[in-house]
């Protein structure tokens, strides 16, 4: 007997309702209150709230049990409620895909990165003033006094004075080559330092690569160690059906299946098409691969591009909304200020332009792991061809699974907010994409693909 159904009636849901459903139902009811969905509804905010609280509850077996014993009073999360938009963000982030890709550290790497850079900029700065006021005078020549003791004749003084220069010169020398050494030696340390942190993350990377290959043979000896008939591939694609079912509600879930996917077929085509025609049979896809490759890269610098264009253009219209003159365009014409409500709107398309370079990346880093990922599963000498084939079976057939996988109407309805963002984001991209070919082409002598 529950005695009390308030947090059951915020989600919408009975007191029998399983955790997938007042899961769904928290994922529905959360975007429809989100106040960014309702910015003219101070009412919003406080309704989003009491929705989160109530999945704090509801969600967790023990805070249920006891909410359904005693009441909202004796089902308080140790600790407290969390803020609503930091619940949010975590459901709708979530490490549900961690054992398929691992942790994302690009965009962590890249700020670590510009940390190091902005450091070296700045020691840079430091020595080219200290080396400026440290500037030796003692290697200038005097040529006044010069003039006046050969005016005067005193050669002999003079030539003393010269062996005096010529020893100080060569002092003065030493000390700068001593200098430019130690100048040297602090750059060297600072570009070391930087390597360093590079090699570290190589590291890093190929423990997660190790670590992700591991988990990915296992899941494929679910059926490279059964009978491997229909029956087991049946069984086997119903069994990953049903987690990515689970998984294409997740923040870009459907997004991150279909590149996981996509990976999984292509490498697996490659390495079964390498086994016939004397291993030549993998070479178009390989080839048709690395086009893939490159037209994501294109695709990642343009979503950069078009943020750092949108950025650009908000901070213009900030800029007008807050002068107090008139401003004119090229033609002498007055523009129109920017209202609130279009500033508002700006940076709402910004922040879902700052979103879609952050997923082009992300899944640019995606495909970079399990290429690696599938290299080594697929490249074990320790097993015999013959399991490597069923591996690469196997592979194709998961890879098909999450390919295939797509949400219902009603499903497309709870898109989360930020996928949402991102669409309306994507629709003025195709305006950069020659900007961002003509940044590849400056770059691509120095970019490899690895395959």
């Amino acid at each position: 007997m529950v005695v009390d159904t308030e947090y059951y009636d915020l989600l919408g849901v009975s007191t029998t309702a399983s955790s997938i459903e007042i899961k769904k139902a928290y994922r529905k009811k959360s975007i429809q209150e989100h106040p960014d969905k309702n910015p003219n509804d101070p009412t919003a905010t406080e309704r989003f709230q009491a929705i989160s609280e109530a999945y704090q509850v509801l969600g967790d077996d023990d805070l249920r049990a006891k909410y359904d014993k005693y009441g909202r009073k004796e089902a308080i999360p140790q600790g407290g409620f969390e803020d609503a938009a930091e619940q949010f963000s975590v459901i709708f982030g979530g490490d549900a895909f961690a054992s398929y890709i691992g942790e994302l550290m690009l965009l962590k790497n890249l700020q670590k990165t510009e940390e190091l850079n902005a450091e070296d900029e700045a020691e840079k700065e430091k020595e080219n003033v200290e080396t400026m006021e440290e500037s030796p005078a003692d290697g200038k020549t005097d040529g006044t006094t010069n003039a006046v003791d050969a005016a005067l004749g005193n050669t002999n003084e003079k030539d003393d004075k010269n062996k005096a220069r010529t020893t100080s010169g060569n002092l003065t020398v030493h000390d700068g080559n001593k200098k430019n050494e130690q100048v040297g030696a602090e750059a060297k340390k600072k570009k070391t330092k930087l390597e360093q942190f590079e090699e570290e993350q190589e590291v890093e990377k190929q423990k997660r690569v190790d670590q992700l290959s591991k988990t990915l043979i296992e899941r494929l000896s679910i059926l490279t160690e059964s009978v491997y008939d229909d029956a087991c591939k049946d069984s086997f694609k119903k069994k990953f059906e049903e987690e990515a079912n689970l998984l294409k509600m997740e923040s870009f879930g459907l997004d991150i299946l279909h590149t996981i996917g996509d990976v999984y077929y292509e490498k697996a085509e490659i390495f079964l098409a390498s086994q016939n025609l004397f291993g030549m049979g993998g070479i178009f896809h390989s080839m048709k691969a690395k086009g893939g490759v490159f037209m994501d890269t294109l695709r990642t610098v343009s979503a950069a591009i078009d943020a750092q264009n949108t950025m650009k253009e908000l901070e213009k219209m900030k800029e007008a909304s807050t002068n107090n003159e008139p401003l004119f365009d090229k033609d002498g014409n007055e523009q129109i200020k920017p209202t609130t409500e279009e500033l508002a709107q700006q940076e709402q398309l910004l922040m879902g332009k700052v979103l879609s370079a952050a997923w082009h990346g992300s899944k640019y880093e995606i495909t970079s792991t399990l290429r690696g990922v599938c290299k080594k599963v697929l490249e074990d000498d320790s097993v015999s061809k013959k399991t490597l084939i069923r591996r690469a079976e196997a592979m194709k057939l998961l890879g098909e699974v999450f390919k295939k996988t797509f949400r219902t109407k009603v499903e497309q309805e709870e898109a989360q907010i930020f996928e949402e963002l991102v669409a309306e984001a994507n629709k003025k991209e195709e305006t950069y994409m020659k900007l961002a070919i003509i940044s590849c082409i400056l770059k691509i002598q120095k970019f490899t693909f690895f395959i």
